[in-house]
């Protein structure tokens, strides 16, 4: 289930992306970065709903994300987000540490779904290793190269972080689309990055992927193997365990 931390990590990082680019933009700018750059870091589909962010106090949502599943999963979709509201720092949208007041992601609902090609979201943990790496690489190959889409060069400062009434499904190709939900234990973070004057997108995304696999990784292994091959009455009796 780090995978599953490491998709909302990716996820949170994506929007604080697109706070970055709230600074004399329009909605429908901010939109366009979120639907451009989310497939660009997960490689998957990624839809927007509605945008509404201010210039003027950096305050604003995001409303309905879905990040969709890899080629060959049956679910509809990996992860939806009912509601993402930011808060940043207006005067530092274009300096070297950009300041993130607060960011709030309400109801992750997170599909983790197996199938004989290994679970969806080792697949999208995989785009984003990918992702990560072809950007450090390109940012550490000289002060002359002009900087790409896909360069880390801002670091950023997260005060306040909530992830908070999430549920994850755990399914498998012979659920048939059903499975078993149970609810994730709400995080709250404070400080990100403060420590070291700026964090970038990678350490960002493994520390709160590090801080989510502390409160649900335990819970959840536990009955992995059962899901992996216990085909329907398994699959159900394992997951039945994690919601007591």
């Amino acid at each position: 289930m780090k995978k599953a931390a490491w998709v909302v990590a990716a996820l949170v990082l994506v929007v604080a992306g697109a706070a970055f680019w709230a600074y004399e933009s329009l909605d429908v700018i901010v939109k366009y970065a979120l639907g451009h750059y989310g497939p660009q870091v997960t490689g998957v589909a990624f839809e927007v709903g509605e945008v509404h962010l201010s210039p003027r106090d950096g305050r604003g949502s995001v409303k309905r994300v879905d990040i969709g599943n890899p080629p060959g999963f049956a679910a509809p979709r990996a992860v939806r987000l009912a509601e993402i509201s930011v808060w940043v720092d207006p005067a530092t949208v274009r300096a070297p540490v950009v300041i993130i007041h607060e960011l709030i992601v309400d109801t992750p609902l997170i599909t983790y779904e197996r199938s004989d090609r290994g679970t969806n979201l080792d697949a999208i943990q995989k785009n984003i290793a990918n992702y990560v790496k072809r950007a450090q690489e390109a940012s550490g190959e000289g002060d002359n190269k002009k900087p790409s889409g896909q360069d880390v060069r801002h670091r950023f400062i997260i005060e306040k972080l909530v992830l908070r009434g999430g549920k994850v499904t755990m399914t498998n190709p012979g659920l048939k689309g059903q499975g078993v939900t149970f609810d994730l234990p709400a995080i709250e973070m404070h400080d990100l990055g403060r420590g070291s004057g700026g964090a970038t997108a990678s350490e960002l995304a493994s520390t709160v992927a590090d801080t989510l696999v502390s409160r649900i990784a335990q819970k959840l292994l536990t009955n992995l193997d059962l899901l992996r091959k216990g085909g329907v009455g398994g699959a159900i009796d394992a997951l039945k365990g994690l919601v007591h």
